[in-house]
């Protein structure tokens, strides 16, 4: 596993520029998102009545908001801003996808060179037909799990201990998410690779714990590595915290590429170890 890693860091060095300019994917992504947020939220809050409420001042502040979401259209405004927001976001995910398994591959074959864009433009129709793929059956299991946890849910806004109960169904999904993540990673890796799609699926069954440490590696590296950034950038109040905080978008993309980066390796080893 630690020799997987390893070649996947060196694979990260290589497509530093990706991580660049998925940095700046992100922070564009992230201000637009908070623009959108601002102008909907800061308005609403400044007519939130000032000295401290009473319970009539709540009231008429509560039917105000409840007579412009009946009336106003600026609530579908908004609404077809952020689904624009997300269609966005939906399209662009598979074209960095397809970019950096381009990449993989020809850095696998000994090529060095500027392959990201040339990638996106080769499988962006197929990867993004994995990616619908994978949306579909990730959000599936919600309309049998939403309507049995929901009174649950509901219920621990009095009584936070019935969050208990929905415990066992989220970590059921989360579980069933990974693996059909990981199934359609290594798939994707065969057919950007020309490899077939089952003997690939077949190479993560082989595989399957250490793909899992590898995950938990380099996913446990950047949970505690992003925590202790997120930590510094409230302690550092000011230009410091804020220069901090984009840092660690800046690693989040970078850890991502990592762990991409040394699932490829090993799914190579394997498909070449068992052909």
């Amino acid at each position: 596993m630690k020799s997987y890693a390893g070649q996947g860091w060196v694979s990260v060095k290589d497509q530093l520029y990706v991580s660049i300019l998925l940095f700046l994917y992100r922070l564009l992504w992230g201000y637009c998102l908070y623009r959108l947020v601002k102008s909907a939220v800061v308005p609403l809050l400044m007519r939130y009545p000032d000295p401290a409420p009473n319970e009539l001042s709540r009231l008429l502040f509560f039917y105000e908001g409840e007579m412009s979401l009946s009336l106003s259209n600026t609530v579908h405004t908004y609404g077809w801003l952020l689904a624009a927001l997300l269609l966005i976001r939906m399209v662009l995910t598979p074209l960095i996808r397809a970019g950096v398994f381009y990449n993989l591959h020809q850095e696998a074959r000994g090529e060095r060179g500027l392959f990201f864009f040339i990638g996106m433009r080769k499988h962006w129709k197929s990867v993004s037909v994995f990616y619908l793929i994978e949306l579909v059956l990730t959000v599936a299991p919600g309309y049998w799990i939403i309507p049995k946890v929901l009174p649950a849910l509901l219920g621990s806004i009095q009584e936070p201990s019935q969050l208990l109960r929905v415990l066992p169904y989220a970590a059921a999904w989360f579980l069933y998410t990974y693996l059909i993540r990981m199934v359609l990673l290594y798939m994707q890796f065969g057919h950007t690779g020309e490899f077939g799609m089952i003997t690939s699926a077949m190479a993560l069954i082989r595989k399957l714990g250490t793909a899992v440490l590898l995950s938990l590696t380099v996913g446990g590296a950047a949970f505690v590595i992003l925590l202790l950034f997120s930590s510094a950038s409230l302690f550092w109040a000011g230009l410091i915290g804020l220069i901090i905080q984009q840092a660690s978008y800046f690693l989040n993309g970078l850890f991502q590429i990592w762990g991409i980066s040394s699932q490829y390796h090993l799914w190579r080893a394997s498909v070449a170890s068992n052909p």
